[in-house]
């Protein structure tokens, strides 16, 4: 019947309106598709944060390859490693000479993007809009650091990996994610807030000393689901779980970090941080006799 022939002989039209127990069934069924999606999307944006890192750290290792071949083996902090990329692409010499990663910089890794991890929450230090060359706090911004142990070791000879390579290099640390990650504030608007970063350096022990009341906070973290993504010398990137670490003292030998051939453990005897449980080891080898 047309609308204005069942208007004028009173037919009723059907109700169209939603009730409100439909709208509810609606809303709760799209509860509950947000409450399955949510963590998917979570874990899928984790997923890719953690490739990203992955990726960073092995455009380092390249980086830091590339220049060993042009220092005749040493890596960028050793006893004789004296190149400067910054001072040979004609540059004035920065004030924060010392810090590996500008050695690098631009030569050998012409974009520092690459030393933010993006699940790093202080990564923004390192994206601001300053010259890094010349900042002396430059060393603390990176999300990465490497192991100091291979560039102090031997009185710095150490890390003239062409003639003292480990025994293990697939297994020896050379970058990872470097901490804390926690407990700091970042001001709006102050881009040089956040932890101290030992100038991008891996401590084997985070200066640990019983008798120190206030030591130092560790840099060791966890960034990606439980733990830490590590380059190892031999150009592998490999993830390290350092969620019990962090709860757990540390200690001069571990069992399974001997028997890994660890030389901290086997001949230093020296407190150190232990990642043996995935394989990862600060030293393995021999250590330079002068």
């Amino acid at each position: 019947m047309p609308t204005f022939l069942a208007s004028r002989f009173g037919v009723r039209r059907r109700r169209l309106a939603t009730s409100l127990i439909e709208l509810l069934v609606v809303v709760g069924i799209i509860a509950i598709l947000l409450t399955m999606l949510v963590p998917s999307l979570m874990r899928s944006v984790q997923l890719a944060s953690n490739a990203v890192c992955m990726h960073n750290l092995r455009q380092i290792s390249q980086g830091l390859q590339l220049y060993r071949v042009e220092n005749d083996g040493w890596l960028p902090g050793g006893k004789r490693a004296r190149r400067n990329s910054v001072l040979a692409s004609g540059r004035s010499a920065p004030v924060n000479q010392n810090v590996w990663f500008l050695k690098l910089f631009p030569e050998y890794l012409p974009d520092l993007a690459v030393l933010t991890c993006p699940e790093d929450p202080y990564r923004f230090r390192m994206k601001a809009g300053r010259d890094l060359v010349d900042d002396p706090e430059a060393g603390d911004y990176a999300s990465y650091g490497i192991n100091s142990f291979i560039v102090t070791a031997g009185q710095g000879y150490l890390a003239d990996l062409d003639r003292h390579q480990p025994t293990r290099p697939l297994n020896t640390i050379l970058v990872a994610d470097l901490g804390p990650d926690y407990g700091f504030i970042l001001p709006r608007n102050n881009q040089k807030a956040g932890p101290k970063r030992n100038a991008g350096m891996l401590a084997w022990d985070d200066t640990y000393d019983p008798l120190v009341s206030n030591p130092p906070t560790p840099w060791l973290t966890v960034r990606h689901g439980r733990g830490i993504n590590v380059a190892t010398v031999g150009g592998g990137v490999e993830s390290a779980n350092t969620e019990a670490l962090m709860y757990r003292p540390i200690a001069v030998r571990y069992q399974g970090c001997a028997a890994g051939q660890c030389t901290l453990c086997k001949e230093l005897r020296i407190y150190h941080y232990s990642f043996a449980d995935d394989q990862l080891y600060w030293w393995t080898g021999p250590l330079p006799a002068r």
